[in-house]
């Protein structure tokens, strides 16, 4: 049974094995009685895949057919297959426990071994077949990762995921390195930039640098030499970022190493014209040191000779008697000489040793320490030369080298910061040469300031705005270069008592920044930040600004980034509604200076934050706009009911083509003496009945069109005053008596109308039938079924508000009124 599976081991990597495997097999793999693991389909084939034999045992209807001797039968499936009863028919094995019923009865999927049990998280798709999770970046991104294919299918838009495609890396002797790539699948280039991600092996966070760019190479200049990273390419279109877990691993080119350091020279004891010399490898060789360059000349010769050395000790021979020589030493990487060691000076004199300085600690404090050189022996001296070393991280030996003159020396030396280990080394020169070292090592005291934190961006072509936190009433240094070594070796620089400093630079160029307190001690540096120069085309339109803003609509207006473009210019505006919580992207082709854009289908009432930018992500200018909203309905008023009160007013229809009858109204009533605002619901009606007002209250009510989300996006509120209720007896008893005031007044009226009615219908007997029929239809017009009740107003035609205008009510339903 193996030999015939030699072709499955090919795919799926996983030998069947008589050695306990793991305790679960993975999803369509069975697992053996011994613990190894096969695949599902070779389980009832007819062979002993695993070594127990337990993938054969039990197997449904093929108990005739289990050892690979059994003869075919006629009319039964051979071992290859499985039967299907009802109808019967022979399947492939492989088709039996794939999740499928290939059997009419499903006897294919019966007593299978093991199902998929595979669970993704939130953040995984799951593939169709259940065989794999992969991350959801990996859906829609143009590669297929699940075996069914399923992750790249029905991929609209919003799901498409753009990555780059055949990342790779090349470095040259100059220690630049370039990435290239293959630009993603149906992308748009056109509003789509690449961004660059890298981070040193073992580090969590990734530093991103801007490419600005749609082209699908960058060189980086700023990586540390001889450095491991992982680096990735990420798609940013507009304001979505297409992520990526694909990068590549590298190795930066070796740097040039620096100085060695105390360089000893002494003569042979036995030989004479040969000078010993020894030193300390640097502190950081950026790279591995192949060999060492030792230089010396002859004093007041001008002509230097050179031999190499493969460690850090050396001899040179063929030397001049009672000469004086200089020396100096530098270390070799492959990128070639690294900088050189101080020049030590030795006279070539048989017998003469020139004893080391004694370096004498006086006292040190927080930023500052005194120490005195003295030198025995009756060689004299004609002066000193003190380095100060020190380190705040792993990235840079600081140092500061003293000169003085005179054969005895107190000085103090301040600018130090506290808490912090310095290294001392001193020579004394006299007209032999130089002493031997002397070292002494000081801690100051205190607790070391904090370094600063520090924030770089581009504001145009060649400035860069830098912002940092740290103490105060301190000066700060920025030092900024193009590439890692050149931070930290020769720097351009600038200093400002502030927290922010713009600093002006070339263009197109990529510059790492850093910034330390350098007054009044010299301070930890901050970690080092990437700026990328924006190029003209990556700067942001200018003096946004809306021209007019309406209900639904808005006219905005913005100057090109730099002036007179000699092309069109691809603008990308996005809309998002602040309320809504939704987006919306225009795009807009200009070669104009100035732009002028409408905004269409807004809210009335809405917030807005319109974003416009070029189209290739450059940087964005935004601008916050509130449409107008709609207006309050007019003539409200007021009818009081036996234990109710009626709101009316007009439909804001009338006056806003904006406002649609289904958004209806809301109704609000402040009670002054609760001091109690209250929402009491919401009509598509032009009227709204209010019961259980109390007495003696005032009441203000407020109709405006219905708010459309979370109590926003309403209309202006039209505002009426209520304060009629008195303040004893109750409701009824008032609307009693104000019932019996309106009957006195109405009573006359109705006799005067009537007594005209019947002079009139003298004379205009002849006119009766069509005054008739026209007043009846001018009645029924003003006539409310819901109401029962007829309401005429003086400015039903004319659109005033009157608020004396009579009432007459209590007309009979099936008798037609008739006034002339």
């Amino acid at each position: 049974g193996v030999q015939n599976h030699a072709c499955h081991w090919l795919d799926s990597h996983v030998l069947p094995s008589p050695t306990p495997g793991p305790s679960t097999c993975l999803p369509n793999y069975y697992r053996c009685s011994s613990g190894a693991c096969v695949m599902d389909t070779w389980v009832c084939d007819g062979y002993r895949d695993c070594a127990d034999g337990s993938d054969e045992e039990a197997c449904p209807s093929l108990a005739n057919v289990t050892s690979a001797s059994t003869p075919t039968q006629l009319g039964r499936c051979n071992r290859f297959e499985f039967e299907c009863h009802q109808p019967k028919k022979c399947l492939p094995n492989w088709k039996r426990c794939d999740g499928h019923r290939d059997c009419q009865d499903g006897r294919d999927e019966d007593n299978c071994p093991t199902h998929s049990t595979l669970t993704c998280t939130s953040r995984e798709f799951k593939c169709e077949d259940g065989e794999a999770c992969i991350v959801l970046s990996e859906r829609c991104d143009g590669f297929l990762d699940c075996s069914d294919e399923s992750d790249e299918r029905a991929c609209s838009d919003e799901l498409t995921v753009y990555k780059v495609q055949n990342l790779q890396w090349t470095a040259d002797f100059s220690g630049d390195v370039t990435l290239t790539w293959t630009r993603p699948k149906k992308m748009p280039s056109a509003s789509c930039v690449y961004n660059v991600y890298y981070r040193v092996v073992g580090e969590s966070i990734w530093k991103t640098l801007e490419t600005h760019s749609n082209k699908t190479n960058t060189v980086l200049k700023v990586l540390k030499p001889d450095t491991t990273y992982q680096v990735k390419v990420q798609v940013q279109c507009l304001s979505k970022a297409h992520n990526t877990n694909d990068f590549v691993t590298l190795r930066t080119p070796e740097g040039l190493p620096d100085a060695p350091r105390n360089l000893q020279l002494s003569l042979h004891r036995e030989a004479e014209g040969v000078i010993v010399g020894h030193w300390t490898p640097p502190i950081h060789s950026h790279g591995l040191i192949r060999e060492y360059i030792v230089e010396y000349s002859r004093s007041g010769s001008k002509m230097w000779a050179s031999q190499r050395a493969a460690s850090n000790f050396t001899e040179i021979t063929n030397l001049l008697d009672n000469a004086l020589y200089i020396v100096r030493v530098a270390a070799v990487t492959s990128r070639g000489i690294g900088n050189w060691s101080d020049s030590k000076c030795i006279t070539t004199m048989k017998g003469k040793v020139i004893p080391p300085p004694d370096i004498h600690i006086d006292s040190y404090g927080e930023n500052s320490l005194s120490f005195t050189l003295t030198t025995e022996g009756d060689i004299k001296v004609s002066g000193y030369v003190v380095n100060i070393y020190w380190a705040f991280d792993t990235h840079k030996q600081e140092k500061r080298t003293l000169s003085f003159r005179g054969s005895i020396l107190s000085h103090k030396v301040g600018n130090l910061t506290a808490h912090t280990s310095y290294e001392i080394s001193a020579w004394a020169k006299t007209d032999f040469g130089d002493s031997p070292l002397a070292f002494e090592h000081v801690l100051t005291r205190g607790v070391r300031p904090p370094a600063p934190s520090l924030k770089a961006k581009a504001i145009n072509q060649t400035a860069v705005e830098c912002t940092w936190t740290g103490p105060r009433n301190v000066v700060y240094g920025i030092f900024y270069a193009t590439s890692f070594l050149d931070l930290y070796r020769n720097p351009k620089s600038l200093t400002t008592s502030l927290h922010n400093k713009t600093v002006i630079v070339s263009r197109d160029e990529q510059y790492l920044f850093l910034v330390r307190v350098v007054v009044p001690y010299q301070g930890p540096s901050s970690d080092y930040v990437v700026v990328k120069m924006i190029p003209d085309n990556r700067l942001p339109p200018r003096h946004l600004h809306p021209v007019h803003i309406g209900k639904t609509s808005a006219v905005i207006k913005w100057e090109s980034p730099y002036d007179s473009p000699d092309q069109d210019l691809l603008y990308a505006i996005a809309v998002k509604d602040l309320i809504r919580k939704t987006d919306r992207s225009y795009k807009v082709k200009s070669c104009n200076s100035t732009v002028e854009y409408t905004l269409n289908k807004l809210e009335p009432g809405g917030k807005y934050h319109v974003i416009v930018q070029l189209g290739n992500m450059s940087k964005d200018s935004s601008i916050k706009i509130t449409t107008v909203s709609l207006s309050a309905p007019d003539a409200l008023k007021i009818i009081t009911e036996n234990d109710h009160v009626l709101l009316f007013w007009k439909s804001l229809a009338l006056k806003e083509k904006h406002f649609n009858e289904s958004r209806g109204y809301e109704i609000h009533m402040f009670d002054s003496a609760m001091n109690i605002t209250a929402y009491l619901g919401n009509t598509t009606d032009n009227f709204f009945k209010i019961s259980n007002l109390k007495m003696g209250h005032n009441y203000t009510f407020t109709v405006q069109a219905r708010c459309l989300f979370g109590s926003q996006i309403c209309g202006e509120p039209a505002v009426l005053l209520y304060d009629e209720l008195g303040s004893g007896g109750d409701a009824s008893a008032i609307q009693a008596a104000r019932s019996t005031d309106v009957a006195a007044v109405v009573v006359p009226i109705l006799f005067l109308i009537l007594l005209s009615l019947g002079v009139g219908f003298a004379i205009l007997y002849t006119k009766h039938r069509r005054l008739q029929s026209s007043f009846t239809a001018f009645a029924n017009s003003h006539y409310s079924s819901r109401l029962g009740s007829a309401i005429f107003s003086s400015g039903d035609d004319l659109g005033e508000d009157d608020e004396d205008a009579p009432m007459i009510t209590g007309f009979s339903d099936d008798v037609p009124m008739v006034i002339a």
